[in-house]
């Protein structure tokens, strides 16, 4: 963890559903999120809804070669966490460099991309035809969904639709959690 990020830590881990949903609110509408460094609300906020339904996390750290976001186990799942809040939909570049990054983990490891904007329609096309089969890409909606539905239910199902459809993209529906 980097200098500084214990506090942020301590704020997020003081925070249960209530709080998470209404922090989820300031960062989807782009309000300003006092002490909390550009991106970082988004990041802690994910990590800390898999914390509250029983995830092991690990927060962010920065490794010898990289920064890492943070990383998830659960449900038998090990997942490498990456989050973008940035103004645009991101395009494949981002997708392609998390890839490389889950690649050179065990090879059972999967990759939780989250977006705040989305992805391009282009990005979202090579990740079709790139062999991008351990990453699983969540915007804005899935996140809203996960959050008001379980964010480890919200895993199962998206797990599920990659295994069955290979769907890594797919977008969550209200009717998958029943």
């Amino acid at each position: 963890m980097e200098a500084g990020e214990e506090k942020y830590v301590g704020w997020i881990r003081s925070m249960g559903w209530s709080g998470l949903c209404d922090l989820w609110a300031r960062v989807r509408m782009g309000q300003e999120l006092g002490e909390w460094p550009p991106g970082r609300a988004f990041e802690f906020l994910i990590l800390r809804a898999f914390q509250l339904e029983g995830a092991q996390v690990i927060w962010p750290y920065r490794g010898e070669w990289e920064q890492v976001d943070g990383a998830v186990y659960v449900d038998g799942l090990s997942c490498l966490v990456e989050c973008k809040h940035w103004q645009e939909p991101l395009d494949f570049s981002p997708i392609a460099k998390f890839k490389a990054r889950v690649d050179r983990r065990p090879a059972a490891t999967i990759g939780l991309l989250f977006s705040v904007n989305g992805f391009t329609l282009p990005a979202l096309r090579e990740a079709q035809v790139q062999p991008v089969r351990n990453v699983l890409l969540w915007a804005k909606p899935d996140v809203s969904l996960a959050l008001r539905r379980g964010m480890r239910a919200a895993l199962r199902v998206k797990w599920r639709k990659a295994v069955e459809e290979a769907a890594m993209d797919y977008e969550l529906k209200g009717e998958d959690f029943r």
